[in-house]
């Protein structure tokens, strides 16, 4: 009976003893535009196992994708969720919480070289190409358009599109104008645009604010941060590592990108070198009255309902992560 005891204890420890189980987090991103930069770059990088978790990455053809599937408990963790769409399930009560402003909109309004429009005032009765319905691109291009320049949601005709394809639709002259990612046009070198304004000087108008408009929320879903106390910090630190080795090494960046969307060198190094400008990971004060502020004036043109609960948007992780190295 003894010996019976001794052997128990002895297994008791040398199970106490053994390293505790990974925390499993699914992780959600859009295979184009943004998101593929750092999603393939974190990936790569397995900046989440750095942090002692399981991940697995879930990749969407679509930029509202991974807000939905957020929305269906298929992933419990999406990097670059749209802004507008975020918002739009937190007001409407889905459990879940933004808790990260991971990529800011560095998107510039262009036309044709040849364009006869010259400046902003004269995009009124015009086709602009901008990204789909529900998407914070869009909702930032309609605010604007509104508060800038006294234009009604009528008086332009929003054509949506992936970038790529907004882009043929200039060259073709299927449109009049298009906001496009900073991005994209630097992959554009041959197609001959001339820059009508900025998205960052034009929500400074909108907003009396310095800060840019957030395009790209990290959104966690609460169910899974309630069953893995802690792990949320752990993906904000692999978030955080993965931005802050970015910034330090484009030419890995590159690498990434080559590798997961089979991008030609030089266009990987030229996203890769705007890494800087167009993503974040700060879920500072200023960040929350950021979004705030840009939910409210999403709400004044229509593009989303209701009110955004304060407790849906949640620094704590990002606090806690700060602990972490």
């Amino acid at each position: 009976m003894k010996r019976l005891a001794l052997l128990a204890a002895a297994v008791a420890i040398g199970l106490s003893s053994l390293p505790a189980e990974a925390a499993k987090v699914r992780i959600g991103y859009w295979s184009s535009g943004v998101s593929l930069g750092f999603g393939s770059f974190l990936e790569a990088g397995k900046f989440m196992e750095k942090q002692g978790l399981e991940a697995e990455f879930v990749k969407f053809p679509d930029v509202n994708a991974p807000t939905k599937a957020m929305a269906a408990g298929a992933i419990d963790f999406a990097i670059g969720a749209s802004a507008g769409s975020a918002f739009s399930v937190a007001a409407d009560g889905l459990p879940v919480s933004i808790v990260l402003a991971t990529q800011v909109a560095d998107l510039d309004f262009v036309v044709m070289a040849d364009s006869p429009i010259t400046k902003m005032e004269e995009l009124k009765g015009k086709k602009i190409g901008m990204s789909p319905a529900g998407s914070a691109t869009a909702a930032i291009s309609a605010a604007i358009l509104i508060k800038n320049y006294g234009m009604a949601a009528s008086d332009f005709e929003a054509v949506p599109g992936a970038d790529p394809r907004l882009a043929q639709f200039l060259v073709q002259k299927n449109i009049d104008a298009a906001a496009l990612r900073t991005v994209t046009i630097a992959l554009l070198p041959d197609v001959k645009l001339r820059k009508l304004a900025s998205f960052r000087a034009e929500w400074a108008k909108v907003t009396g604010k310095a800060a840019p408009p957030v395009l790209g929320v990290g959104l966690m879903r609460n169910a899974w941060m309630k069953e893995n106390p802690g792990a949320a910090a752990k993906v904000i630190a692999g978030m955080r590592g993965a931005y802050e080795a970015g910034k330090a090494d484009k030419a890995a960046v590159a690498k990434a990108l080559m590798a997961a969307g089979n991008i030609p060198e030089d266009d990987a190094k030229a996203y890769a070198a705007l890494w800087d400008g167009i993503y974040t990971v700060s879920m500072e004060p200023a960040d929350i009255a950021s979004m705030k502020a840009e939910f409210e004036v999403f709400k004044s043109v229509g593009a989303v309902k209701g009110d955004l609960p304060d407790a849906a948007l949640d620094p704590a992780p990002y606090e806690a992560s700060k602990a972490i190295k």
